[in-house]
Parts: structure tokens; C-alpha cells; sequence
């Protein structure tokens, strides 16, 4: 429950159990938090089912251990209802907040000597960086807008949620959200294009904003050699042109990396998937769990033990030296249909117990020994 100086009695990150205010939104949630009345937990929890998931998920990027991401995310949601509680309106998405008050959090520990608990990459960040942590570069654009804009970047680009969820979370229609995240996007990247040109010194700048903007169109762009010439040496127009290309063809990895002071990629990837569980039973390694080259070692080695016996039986030693055969498999005998097609037929003489008219196919059949070829030796 939210205590008068605004914190949290749980650890504010288990969910919660949404209940009677599933169907309002984030701005009525927040209202009804700082209004001291029973009603107060129950918009706590259905806050926590909508956004702790999210806001846990982002602080086990920024941790080395799950006790310390829980931690760190229930502080973060701690500072949020004490500045609810306060009057302090952020102003964009909740969810958005939650995840800056999460880094924000996390330079209070690099500064206090918890800097352990953090990932290595997020602690050098901080360290150099202000008391705040590092400052996201499409922030200042991104808290131009309107917060129904800003809504609608967030949840749905950045997070993906359904039409109905991000409507729901905005106080919103479906039809307002299917028709508005385009023109919110566009007015995000005229935003950042301004925020660009003015931070230039060179008051050219400003005359190449009209080709800036035509360069980027997603319909029909107009090159411009004026302009590229002038990007040559102006950082500022050539990170604008960058920056707007970014959010025209990849706009929820550009929004996350842009609207995030750490990991905003690793953010929007998809959780790895977890591996399979292996078996339980018996004291040996399954086949099934061993590696590809392994296998197939094991695969051919049983082939192989089949066929060479195989290959034996069937060995003709019309085809090689009978003492080649004798030589190499000593210990294996020929089968006796074998001896019978490999020894010489009888001397001439014997055929009279052959048919009286043999054909030359039966001759052939019988193994008898060609004139022009002397038998082989026995």
C-alpha cells in the first residue's frame, strides 16, 4: 500500500492482481493514487499488473543477479508513488518513467558503493555521466510532444502492446490509435530535426531544413547535391539526415535507443528462449543431448561395423588374388558358395554330365573357363 511519503509496502513488482480498474487509464490510475482513499491500493496493484513485468524485465539489463534487478525495481516504483503522491506529474507514458527512474535509481547506487550489483557496462555508463545517469538523445524532442503522442510511440512502437491494451492505457479509442502513431511518429522526427538545427552555430542550417525533410520522405524522396555537399562539413545536419532515417526505416529499435539512457536494443529484443530440459533418467549421456559431430561419429562407426563383414562375404576373388585375400583376413573364412563360383570348373572331359546342347549362357553360368583364358591358380 502507498504510505503517506509515497512508498510502497510490497516489494512493487510482483504484478499485482489487477481487480476493478482494469479499464482505466494510466492518467486515472495516478489521479485516484493520490487521493488518500481505500481505492488508492487498488490502483497500485492494477499499476503494478500493467507495468511491473516491463519494468522488472529492464532492470534484471541493468543488475548481475535477480534479487538485486527485483530490488532495483521496486525502488524504482517507490520513487514513482512518492512523486505521484507529491503532485509531481511526469508527464509521458508511465511505463516510459518507470524505466528512467530505474537508471535513475541505479546511479544512486553507483554513487553510494552498491555499484557491485550493477552490470559492468551500465556502472562505466554512469560513471560518466551526471548524478542523473546519462541523458537519452530523443528525450528533450520526445517530451515536446503531446502526451497522447508520446502514448502512442511508446506503447505502440516501442512496446508493441495491441490496440486495444494501448488503448486502454491512454484513454483512448481503437480508432484513435490505428490513425494517430503515423502522425505521431512524424511530428517525433520534425521535433528531433529542430532540436538539431538549433543546437548548430552555423546559420545555414537552418536554410537546408526544407531538404532535410525531402531527402527522408518514405514516398518519393528528392536527393539533394546541395545538401550532401553541406553535410560533408556540418555534423549537426548530417546527424539530423541520420537520425531521421533511422526512424523512418527502423523506428522501434531508433524510439528505444533514442527514448532509453541504457540497453534500449536489448530492450525491445525478444527474451531468449530457454533450453531444453535434459533427461533424468540413467547415468549415461542421451544421444539426443550430445553434439552434431559426435553423433555422427557414433553413427558412422555403427555402419561401419555392419558392412565390413558384409563387404567379407561378398569379397570375389575373381577380383583379387586369392593369396592377396588369404594375406589380409586371415581369420575369416570363405563361405562355401563363395569356393564353388571361385574354383575352376572340371577338365573338358566332364561335361558329358552337363545338357547335351549347352548355350553359350549356360556355359557362362557354370563357371567354365574361357579357351583364350587360362583358370586361375587354386
Amino acid at each position: 500500500m502507498v504510505r503517506g511519503d509515497g512508498t510502497v509496502d510490497d516489494d512493487g513488482v510482483g504484478g499485482g492482481h489487477p481487480g476493478a480498474h482494469t479499464g482505466a487509464s494510466d492518467i486515472r490510475l495516478t489521479e485516484m493514487l493520490r487521493a488518500d482513499t481505500p481505492a488508492a491500493y487498488a490502483a497500485l496493484q492494477e499499476l503494478r499488473a500493467r507495468h511491473g513485468p516491463s519494468v522488472l524485465a529492464y532492470a534484471r539489463r541493468c543488475t548481475t543477479s535477480d534479487s538485486g534487478a527485483r530490488q532495483l525495481a521496486a525502488q524504482a516504483f517507490t520513487h514513482a508513488a512518492r512523486e505521484t503522491a507529491r503532485g509531481t506529474d511526469p508527464g509521458g507514458p508511465l511505463r516510459h518513467q518507470l524505466l528512467l527512474l530505474t537508471v535513475r535509481v541505479a546511479a544512486t547506487w553507483a554513487a553510494d558503493g552498491r555499484a557491485g550489483g550493477l552490470d559492468a557496462g551500465l556502472h562505466l555508463v554512469l560513471s560518466s555521466s551526471g548524478p542523473d545517469g546519462p541523458v537519452p538523445s530523443m528525450l528533450a524532442a520526445f517530451r515536446t510532444l503531446p502526451y497522447r503522442a508520446q502514448g502512442l510511440l511508446w506503447y505502440g512502437i516501442v512496446e508493441q502492446e495491441p490496440t486495444d491494451r494501448t488503448a486502454t492505457l491512454l484513454g483512448l479509442t481503437r480508432q484513435d490509435v490505428a490513425y494517430d502513431i503515423r502522425p505521431a511518429l512524424q511530428s517525433l522526427g520534425q521535433a528531433c530535426l529542430r532540436a538539431r538545427l538549433a543546437a548548430s552555430d552555423d546559420p545555414r542550417c537552418a536554410d537546408f531544413r526544407r531538404l532535410i525533410e525531402e531527402s527522408v520522405r518514405p514516398d518519393g524522396p528528392r536527393d539533394s547535391a546541395d545538401l550532401h555537399t553541406h553535410m560533408a562539413h556540418c555534423g549537426h545536419c548530417t546527424a539530423a539526415y541520420e537520425e531521421l532515417c533511422a526512424l523512418r526505416d527502423e523506428p522501434r529499435a531508433t524510439l528505444a535507443e533514442g527514448l532509453l539512457p541504457w540497453a534500449g536494443t536489448a530492450y525491445t529484443a525478444p527474451a531468449p528462449a530457454p533450453a531444453p530440459a535434459g533427461p533424468s533418467a540413467g547415468t549415461g549421456t542421451a544421444l539426443g543431448t550430445w553434439p552434431v559431430s559426435r553423433r555422427l561419429v557414433l553413427a558412422s562407426t555403427a555402419l561401419g561395423v555392419a558392412v565390413v563383414p558384409l563387404l567379407l562375404l561378398l569379397w570375389s576373388p575373381d577380383d583379387t588374388p586369392a593369396e592377396h585375400t588369404s594375406n589380409s583376413v586371415p581369420t575369416v573364412a570363405a563361405p562355401p558358395p563363395v569356393t564353388v563360383t571361385a574354383t575352376p570348373s572340371p577338365p573338358p572331359t566332364a561335361s558329358a554330365t552337363w545338357s547335351p546342347s549347352p548355350s553359350p549362357s549356360k556355359t557362362s553360368r557354370t563357371g567354365k573357363p574361357s579357351p583364350s583364358a587360362p583358370p586361375h591358380p587354386t
